[in-house]
């Protein structure tokens, strides 16, 4: 039986587990099987995640990926004396999947302001308050950017 995420913030928390685990990853982890690698991590022994159809975790995870190049620019465009390479992985997998959010969806989908509040909710779940503040100010930076 094929069931959905309930809310999109479940969708976020296994596109940012897929994510993480694509940085750096050997040619065969594909986006579909580090979904899948995620959802298994996930799994809760009553529910259960087999056989997850949920678009909007994939549009996630593919969507990153296919625009890569273009946000892993963006994120390094804002950071002062620091290079892409020395972020942590959790926290360059919450920019990647926040800017994917603010600039390739429409904001019907994903209000700018929102994908700037999720991803400020994972950071404080997944990292230290100083990451929370650090992905916060480069998010702000970006979405300032896209409103002038």
């Amino acid at each position: 039986m094929s069931q959905s995420l309930t809310t999109r913030r479940q969708a976020r928390i296994v596109a940012l587990q897929a994510l993480f685990q694509l940085i750096n990853a050997p040619d065969y982890l594909t986006p579909d099987l580090a979904i899948r690698y995620a959802l298994e991590v996930g799994k809760d022994p009553d529910e259960g995640y087999e056989d997850v159809e949920d678009l909007y975790l994939y549009q996630l995870v593919e969507g990153v990926v296919a625009h890569l190049e273009e946000i892993d620019t963006i994120i390094s465009k804002h950071l002062t004396n620091w290079s892409i390479e020395r972020l942590q992985r959790i926290d360059l997998s919450i920019l990647r999947l926040a800017i994917y959010e603010m600039l390739y969806l429409d904001d019907e989908t994903v209000p700018k302001t929102v994908a700037v509040d999720e991803a400020t909710i994972l950071a404080r779940s997944f990292s230290d308050d100083k990451s929370r503040k650090f992905v916060s100010g480069i998010l702000l930076k970006i979405l300032n950017e896209s409103e002038e």
